[in-house]
């Protein structure tokens, strides 16, 4: 039996049946034969189900933010907030997901592609219940994947609203299944042999498991487990602004993040003050009901982490540290606990070598900043480090810290455009940005036996290029930066001494003659270019050309495959080309 509970009252909201094997591996079977074919949706296909996602994630953000206050203790403007991030989440990838696809060339003659993994089980926690859900399906889904939810037991109203979100949204029957299911029927999830690959998140213990089962079955997996972030603050941060983030790098959900700040090390000279600031902006929080507006703290999400949590705090006074604040069970029905502050909290005490999952700060002491650095690194986490300090000094600090991220004079936080895992116990695998879009991927090598042109073609060489595509292409025609779709000529000028940033196109390839000297640098190869000389990049390799001439360059273009207009990022020009059918009339014409 799966129970939900409001941990603001301790009240019994619904009971769920766990979904019996047979129903189980139906759905498996479902989301096995949608992404079947959902691999070979066109990316516009994907891209428009993402954006499909994020309005219809804003359409319910009130009665979905409800859900999870209801459900987690979250506070409300907290969980509207969480449903936001991921709207951003599924419109980042929405925009981000065709570059993220296209095959790299790595040399004239190889290239990597990238193909989906297949059906992902995906174990999920219940801390952010929808946002580490679509962290992980926002990517999966763009990447041709399909996924199989088991979330927490104790969010199974979230894991249905999102079941009916995805269904909202026009995910394509089956892809996505959510399971009901109690945590013994997971090993046999990870078995089966039609479960690519698994991605986690929670406690350490529980992902050790994970892997030694994963492992077993020879599956990729990702885990983000626990963290115990140090939030370090040195003599020469500015004390104000790092006081008033380090109360929100703590208590935001209440403590309950695993890359929340739990333990900061302040140095000694600054350390009185720094307590006294961040001591008060702590008395400033407000513990109360979730759904109330002006309440920042609400209620642990169950019983036994508000009771761990209170051990932990004993055992950390009782071992020496001092109790600045709270420290004790809230005097109210549901799961709350006073924000606790520690300080003079030293390693071997619990609240230094656990992770604390609730509203309690652990404050050390250090002389200077090598001890700070020392006393950060010695955990057996690493996920998350929030460093306080000139930003003179800062880059040689973050490489000495051991963290799958360092936030420099801000708070440490997941954002979609970055990487997102640890190190050590804190797991393996990264989540967001383009390396977690790989992750379930397959990076597929290959290798052309027929390899491209030689870089330079001289003009006597060809009269008309042709790549074998069909398209054949005089090089002196087309033009870079002309105002209409058109054969043109000579409207690329650039002077003596110039040189073009270094830049790349996503289209099939380029060829490029020159009037005047350049040197061309594509790719890793660098090469002197004289007048009428042509040569060919191809798709996705960094390029750039100086004008080394006495006189003006002018470089002329011509792409092969489509039409396509493309804004140079370093340049902002935006550069026009023939279209195939013009270019199909200038070979004609060429003969």
């Amino acid at each position: 039996m799966i129970v939900s509970i409001n941990p603001a009252s301790g009240e019994q909201l619904a009971t769920f049946d766990s979904y019996d094997a047979d129903r189980v591996d139906r759905m498996v079977t479902a989301a096995v034969v949608a992404q079947s074919n959902w691999r070979w949706s066109e990316v516009q296909r994907r891209t428009e189900l993402l954006e499909s996602l994020a309005a219809t994630l804003r359409d319910r953000k009130a009665e979905l933010a409800a859900l999870i206050t209801s459900e987690m203790g979250k506070p409300l403007a907290e969980a509207a907030a969480e449903i936001e991030k991921c709207a951003i989440n599924c419109e980042y990838y929405a925009t981000n997901a065709p570059g993220f696809l296209a095959a790299e060339t790595i040399t004239a003659e190889g290239r990597v592609e990238v193909d989906p993994l297949g059906v992902v089980l995906a174990v999920m926690p219940w801390n952010y219940p929808f946002w580490q859900f679509f962290r992980f399906i926002a990517p999966a889904l763009a990447a041709g994947n399909g996924a199989i939810l088991k979330h927490a037991n104790s969010v199974p109203r979230c894991a249905l609203a999102i079941e009916s979100v995805l269904r909202d949204a026009g995910v394509p029957d089956g892809l996505v299944g959510v399971l009901l299911v109690e945590t013994d029927q997971v090993a046999g999830l990870i078995a089966d042999d039609r479960i690519a690959a698994v991605t986690f998140t929670g406690s350490t213990e529980v992902g050790s498991i994970i892997a030694e089962q994963a492992g077993r079955a020879l599956k990729k997996q990702v885990l983000e487990l626990g963290g115990s972030d140090p939030f370090i603050v040195l003599a020469d941060a500015d004390l104000e602004v790092a006081a008033t983030t380090a109360v929100t790098a703590r208590f935001l959900n209440t403590g309950q993040s695993c890359v929340n700040a739990k333990r900061f090390i302040v140095e000694e000279s600054v350390a009185d003050e720094f307590v006294t600031r961040f001591s008060a902006a702590v008395g400033r929080l407000v513990v109360g009901d979730p759904v109330d507006d002006g309440t920042t703290i609400g209620p642990l999400a169950r019983a036994g982490l508000r009771d761990t949590l209170h051990d932990q705090v004993r055992r950390t006074v009782d071992a020496g540290a001092t109790l600045v604040r709270g420290g004790e069970v809230a005097d109210r029905a549901g799961f709350y606990y006073q924000p606790t502050v520690l300080d003079h909290v030293l390693p071997g005490m619990a609240a230094f070598d656990e992770e604390t999952f609730g509203p309690v700060a652990a404050i050390t002491r250090v002389r200077d900043a090598d001890a700070a650095i020392r006393l950060a690194n010695q955990t057996e986490f690493g996920l998350g480090a929030s460093l306080w300090t000139a930003q003179e000094r800062a880059s040689e600090l973050v490489r000495r810290l051991d963290a799958g991220a360092v936030f420099v004079n801000a708070m440490v936080a997941s954002d979609p455009r970055l990487p997102f895992g640890g190190i050590k116990r804190s797991g393996y695998g990264r989540e967001l940005g383009a390396h977690g879009m790989r992750e379930f991927m397959n990076l597929k090598t290959v290798w052309s036996a027929d390899p491209a042109p030689r870089l330079v073609i001289k003009p006597d060489d060809v009269e008309v290029f042709d790549r074998g595509s069909g398209v054949r292409t005089v090089p002196y025609v087309g033009a870079w930066n002309s105002e209409s779709n058109k054969i043109t000529t000579g409207t690329t000028v650039f002077a003596v001494g110039t040189r073009i940033p270094l830049h790349s196109h996503n289209v099939e390839e380029s060829v490029l003659v020159f009037a005047g000297q350049a040197t061309a640098v594509i790719g890793d190869e660098r090469i002197d270019l004289e007048a009428g000389d042509a040569t060919w990049v191809p798709a996705g390799v960094p390029h750039q050309f100086i004008n080394r001439g006495d006189g003006e360059l002018t470089i002329y273009w011509v792409y092969g495959g489509r039409a396509v207009t493309r804004t140079m990022t370093a340049t902002g020009v935006t550069v026009a080309h023939l279209s195939a059918a013009d270019r199909g009339a200038v070979a004609a014409s060429g003969k």
